[in-house]
């Protein structure tokens, strides 16, 4: 029921599109998601939700705003090829939506086509986070034939020489803008996905990647610069009131910020995570709000996963909801409120 009720969804959205951002519609949703998603989650533990799902941390890339880069490693090692399996099994039982396949770099996975194929065996989404490296047109081809529903490809600038320096590894750029359009060529769902920082605000690059991601007839992904992960010690990373009121403007029916919803200035800015849309596992198996707010709620390897995500959805951080302009990790007060549930050094 779950799934056919998830796949409903799905299928409506294009419909709905063109009222995200009327006053109503926005009412609408945030009663839906602050009334109606608990009332039907006291049937359906995990209606809806997408898991970010980190394979591993491994990555040829070097980026100094990684989430992922100050994660140590764990003794125990990470998920085996079972635990996945049983993982997105479980996420399917308890009406879960969507797989999001993340890192590091996904694409590294030997057995990524299996876990895209076992995920729409399921009966839900798989899409797919990657840096372009290993999307050659056989990986493009696996992942078409797995049934994989969406790739988000990320680029740093309109150059290639500064997008290669930015990632470290030369070549970078034209992988990335090749797996663009190889997927484009074989009919996958393809979005651009960008860091939207005060450099590229400033100086125009922002909008020229825009302008690029559509020469390539691809959407637009992006998130503002977040002061976690690489970044956690860097204050001035985070944007402005009016920085952000600047990138509101660039908001259109193919260019979203985080999720699709958000593709109209007048949309107020929701945490996907607070609003329990969404939550990620890290390659370890720890429940977390998000790849970029590092607050454990315990591990899939120790306990179900329904239980661990109602404590995570009934606790103090939560409760507060989103009621930020840009992701809480740039917000100081809400730092300071629920800092003593973050643990900013394992941010992953």
């Amino acid at each position: 029921m779950a799934t056919a009720f998830n796949k409903l969804s799905f299928s409506v959205r294009p419909a709905l599109r063109r009222f995200y951002g009327a006053g109503w519609f926005i009412a609408f949703t945030a009663f839906y998601f602050r009334s109606i998603l608990p009332l039907i989650r006291k049937f359906i533990p995990l209606y809806g939700v997408t898991a970010i799902l980190s394979l591993s941390y491994r990555c040829q890339c070097a980026c100094p705003h990684c989430g992922a880069g100050k994660y140590p490693k764990q003794a125990e090692g990470e998920l085996s090829a079972e635990e996945l399996l049983k993982f997105i099994d479980d996420l399917a039982r308890l009406g879960g939506a969507c797989v999001h396949f993340f890192g590091g770099e996904p694409l590294m996975a030997p057995r990524l086509p299996e876990y895209v194929r076992h995920t729409k065996s399921c009966g839900l989404v798989a899409t797919v986070d990657t840096n372009g490296l290993l999307l050659d047109e056989a990986m493009v081809l696996k992942l078409k034939e797995a049934g994989i529903d969406l790739v988000r490809v990320s680029l740093d600038s309109p150059r290639e020489e500064e997008h290669d320096a930015h990632r470290g590894i030369k070549g970078c750029w034209r992988k990335a803008v090749e797996g663009i359009r190889l997927s484009v060529k074989h009919g996958i769902p393809c979005f651009m996905s960008l860091y939207a920082t005060k450099e590229n605000l400033a100086g125009g690059d922002f909008e020229k990647m825009i302008a690029m991601a559509r020469e390539l007839g691809v959407g637009v992904r992006f998130l503002s610069a977040i002061q976690s992960g690489r970044w956690k010690e860097k204050e001035e990373v985070h944007l402005s009131e009016p920085e952000i009121e600047k990138l509101r403007g660039l908001l259109a029916p193919d260019v979203c910020w985080e999720t699709e919803f958000l593709q109209h200035k007048n949309v107020p800015f929701w945490c996907n995570s607070m609003l329990g849309n969404k939550f990620d596992v890290s390659a370890y198996g720890e429940v977390l709000a998000c790849a970029y707010l590092p607050a454990g709620f315990g591990n899939i390897r120790k306990e179900p996963l329904e239980a661990i995500v109602k404590r995570m959805w009934s606790s103090e951080l939560f409760k507060e909801g989103s009621e930020h302009f840009d992701c809480p990790m740039n917000d100081a007060e809400f730092i300071e409120r629920h800092g003593d549930k973050l643990n900013t050094d394992r941010t992953c």
